[in-house]
């Protein structure tokens, strides 16, 4: 279940990835599908981090945060408009 402090987290979480990702795409000289895996390893890897900070591990959410991590920072969707109201 999405409760607004996950929500909170994947819009917090997406924050970090967006510019990360945009450096290495530049860095790399890559685009499209290859963009696109660089930015899913971040989400993991992010995800991953901020799941294992904090004893006992929640798989759950880390599966939450890395689908929602790399939906909103891809601009897929956007649960920021969710978390403030914006839409319903």
């Amino acid at each position: 279940m999405i409760t607004p402090q996950i929500l909170a987290e994947i819009i917090a979480l997406s924050a970090v990835v967006v510019p990360i990702t945009q450096a290495l795409k530049k860095w790399l000289d890559v685009k499209n599908t290859k963009a696109l895996i660089i930015s899913i390893i971040i989400s993991i890897l992010l995800a991953l981090w901020r799941v294992l900070s904090v004893e006992p591990y929640d798989w759950a959410k880390f599966v939450i945060l890395v689908v929602g991590v790399f939906l909103e920072s891809n601009g897929i969707y956007h649960f920021g408009a969710y978390a403030i109201g914006k839409k319903t």
